[in-house]
C-alpha cells in the first residue's frame, strides 16, 4: 500500500445543481443591472425630444421675428415637386399666389429645413407640426387682435384643457409640435418601407387624437396596458401671448 494518500479522493467538482445556482444568480445581478440601464435610456430619449422640441419652438418664435409670420408644414404627401410644393422635403408648403397654407388644418411635418434643425426624433422619425393658419398668412400679416384656436388638452375627452380661445386655464395655442415617441405609432417615417410612409396608426385614443385633432392630448407616459391606455407622445405648443410679447420685444408688434 502507498504511503501516500490517495488525493483524487479528496478532490471534487461543482455539480449541476450549484452550476445552476450560480447562472440564475448571475442572472439576477446582470437583470438588476440592465433594467435600470435600458429605463435610463429611454428616459434619456424622451429628455432628448423634450429639448429637440423647445429648441424647434424657439426657431419658429425667430422666424415669426424675423419674417413676420410662422412657416406652414412641410408636407407629408401630394404636391407637384417644385418650389414650396414638394412633400417631405423638410421646406414649408404654401400656396405662392396667395400666400397661405395648401392643408386647411395647417397640418404636417415640421419644415426642418426652413428652420435649420434636425430631420428627425430620437426613434428616426418626423415631428409633427399643427399650427393656426392666421398666423402663416403672408399677404395679411397677424397683430395682436389675432385669435388662436389650437386645443391642448389632457385627454381626448377635453375634460380639462391646458389651452385655451377664451381665458384660462392657459393661454391660446398658435402651435402644436410632438413627437410620437417610441412607438411611433402614426408618425412619418422617412427609413421604412416603402420611405416617407406612416407608421401603423396608435390603438389607445389619446395617441389617436394627436393625429386626427383637432384638438391634441398632452399627459405624462403610460405604459401598454395601464388603465389610462398606451400613451408615450411628446408634445409642446407654443401660446399666443407669448409669441406676442416677443414680437412686441423684438419691435415687429403692434
Amino acid at each position: 500500500m502507498s504511503a501516500f494518500p490517495d488525493l483524487r479522493k479528496n478532490q471534487c467538482g461543482f455539480t449541476l445543481v450549484e452550476i445552476a445556482i450560480a447562472v440564475f444568480i448571475i442572472a439576477l445581478l446582470l437583470g438588476s443591472i440592465l433594467v435600470p440601464l435600458h429605463t435610463q435610456v429611454e428616459q434619456r430619449q424622451v429628455s432628448e425630444t423634450q429639448k429637440m422640441l423647445e429648441d424647434i419652438k424657439e426657431a419658429l418664435v425667430g422666424h415669426a421675428v424675423a419674417r413676420g409670420y410662422l412657416p406652414c408644414p412641410d408636407r407629408t404627401s401630394g404636391g407637384v415637386g417644385g418650389a414650396n410644393d414638394t412633400a417631405n422635403d423638410g421646406v414649408e408648403d404654401f400656396n405662392t399666389g396667395t400666400g397661405v397654407c395648401f392643408s386647411t388644418t395647417a397640418t404636417g411635418n415640421v419644415p426642418w429645413v426652413t428652420l435649420g434643425l434636425g430631420a428627425s426624433d430620437p426613434w428616426g422619425n418626423r415631428f409633427r407640426y399643427v399650427v393656426d393658419q392666421e398666423f402663416t398668412n403672408r399677404a395679411t400679416v397677424f397683430n395682436l387682435s389675432s385669435g388662436a384656436d389650437v386645443g391642448v388638452c389632457t385627454s381626448v375627452a377635453c375634460t380639462t384643457r391646458l389651452t385655451s380661445t377664451t381665458g384660462p386655464p392657459g393661454e391660446a395655442a398658435v402651435v402644436v409640435i410632438l413627437s410620437h415617441g417610441k412607438n411611433g405609432f402614426g408618425a412619418m417615417c422617412p427609413l421604412c418601407v416603402p420611405p416617407n410612409s406612416f407608421r401603423p396608426a396608435p390603438t389607445s385614443a389619446d395617441e389617436l387624437d394627436n393625429i386626427t385633432g383637432p384638438t391634441f392630448t398632452s399627459r405624462p407616459i403610460t405604459p401598454v396596458g395601464s388603465i389610462a391606455g398606451e400613451f408615450d407622445d411628446v408634445v409642446t405648443w407654443l401660446g399666443k401671448y407669448t409669441l406676442f410679447n416677443r414680437m412686441v420685444a423684438a419691435g415687429k408688434l403692434p
